[in-house]
């Protein structure tokens, strides 16, 4: 049995421009519709202790309250858009009412992907809505899905953290960071402008030395193009336990981070597999650089442009040119994209490929909306993606794997990659990292960053 609850919540009120995330979001999400609902962000699962119907849906309000961004809408006005907080609204709690425990599992599965599956009227609907399996009105099983214009996926954590101590009955203080329209106000004042302006030009002169075609068209296809039933886009997937632990040893002795050592890898696979010996990546930075933004709750997660050449040197070199380029691409990575886009199509030496796409979401959860998913005794898996990936030629991301370890995530346009070479890819950034975490001699010496 199936009880949809209708959840009053209310809060400040308020409206202002969008900011450049909201912005950048937004069109994107217009750009995959009716398929949009891909980039929704999930959180839920089997709970360890039944909870009370009352108190979960208690917890969705108190959340919901607590996030602004939770409460705002994004609307069209003109070339751009803006934002509206809702002093009060409904978010939608759907409750599915089992007899027996030993159907909560399949319960709870098949109302995620429902919820998870459904687009978001972005304009009408508060970006959240949550599903509670019950038994004998308790709780055993939940799911939250949030509209990606919400929140981007370094958001996710904060509010884990917010729904595991609200569950838990603790009182908790104020958030400590910047709402929507605070950082809308922050980057309509002069400060936000000139930072706008330096990171614009920035990643301009980057686009300027970038490759114009990373991935030419396959020469097999253009002869004997694939059948119009085949799939444009495929994903592969492997799953490495010994990758997380060899990026540490290798961050230690370069003194950088993982993050570094695993972009490093990263770019220099594609590259190889591309036959070339420099690369362009669009790499999404999560810009949670200022204090205020540190545990914001908001949509500021944006790309930036990372150029690297000499991707055929030894890896500690590359590590180096790699490290050097990505500090730029952070720095440049907050700006507002449509008047970037302005910058470029005035500007016909920018000309570049911006379609390789990466993104290490390590630390925000496992990615539940994997196609192709490893097994224990099957570290690679492949399968059919969406066509609607927006055009781009790949997408590389670094995702926690459930029960621990790395999932390295290639979906690929399969007129570019065919699967022999995207499984070269996935299976290079582990070899690669590996070699270098049993590398005798440290490399350290040669890639010093303090």
């Amino acid at each position: 049995m199936r009880v949809v609850h209708r959840v009053e919540v209310g809060g400040r009120a308020g409206e202002g421009p969008a900011t450049w995330g909201q912005t950048a979001i937004r069109r994107a999400l217009a750009a995959l519709e009716p398929l949009d609902h891909q980039f929704n962000l999930v959180w839920g699962g089997p709970l360890d202790e039944p909870v009370p119907a009352d108190a979960a849906t208690a917890v969705v309000r108190a959340l919901v309250e607590r996030h602004d961004s939770l409460r705002t809408r994004v609307h069209p006005l003109g070339d751009g858009f803006v934002q509206e907080l809702c002093g009060e609204g409904t978010v939608e709690v759907v409750e599915e009412r089992v007899t027996d425990v030993a159907e909560v599992a399949a319960h709870g599965a098949r109302l995620r992907d429902e919820l998870w599956g459904r687009a978001f009227d972005y304009r009408r609907e508060l970006p959240v809505r949550a599903g509670l399996v019950t038994v004998d009105g308790a709780v055993h099983h939940t799911v939250v899905v949030l509209a990606h214009t919400a929140l981007d996926g370094w958001g996710l954590p904060v509010v884990d953290a917010d729904l595991t101590a609200l569950a838990a009955g603790t009182t908790l203080p104020a958030p400590d960071a910047w709402t929507p329209l605070d950082e809308a106000a922050w980057q309509t004042s002069d400060e936000g402008r000139r930072h706008d302006a330096a990171a614009r030009a920035r990643t301009v002169r980057t686009m300027r030395a970038a490759p114009v075609e990373i991935f030419p068209t396959r020469l097999d296809v253009a002869h004997d193009p694939a059948p119009p039933e085949a799939a444009r886009y495929r994903q592969t997937v492997l799953r490495s336990r010994r990758l997380g632990p060899a990026a540490e040893r290798v961050a230690a002795r370069w003194r950088t981070s993982t993050s570094g050592v695993l972009l490093a890898a990263s770019c220099r696979a594609l590259a190889a597999a591309a036959g070339r010996d420099d690369l362009a990546l669009q790499v999404m930075v999560s810009n949670r650089f200022r204090r205020e933004l540190g545990e914001a709750v908001v949509t500021t997660a944006m790309e930036g442009l990372v150029h690297v050449d000499g991707l055929d040197a030894p890896f500690d070199e590359v590590g180096t040119r790699v490290w050097r380029a990505a500090m730029t691409a952070y720095r440049s990575a907050y700006y507002d994209k449509d008047r970037l886009q302005a910058d470029a199509a005035a500007d016909p030496s920018t000309a570049h490929d911006g379609t390789c796409w990466y993104n290490d979401r390590r630390g925000t959860g496992p990615d539940r909306t994997l196609r192709a998913r490893p097994t224990r005794s099957r570290r690679l898996a492949r399968a059919d993606a969406s066509d609607e990936q927006g055009g781009v030629t790949l997408t590389l991301h670094l995702v926690d794997a459930p029960g621990g370890g790395i999932d390295v995530v290639l979906t690929a346009d399969t007129s570019r990659l065919d699967d022999t070479t995207a499984e070269r890819v996935v299976r290079e950034v582990e070899r690669c990292v590996l070699d270098a975490s049993r590398a005798g001699t440290s490399p350290g010496e040669a890639v010093t960053r303090r």
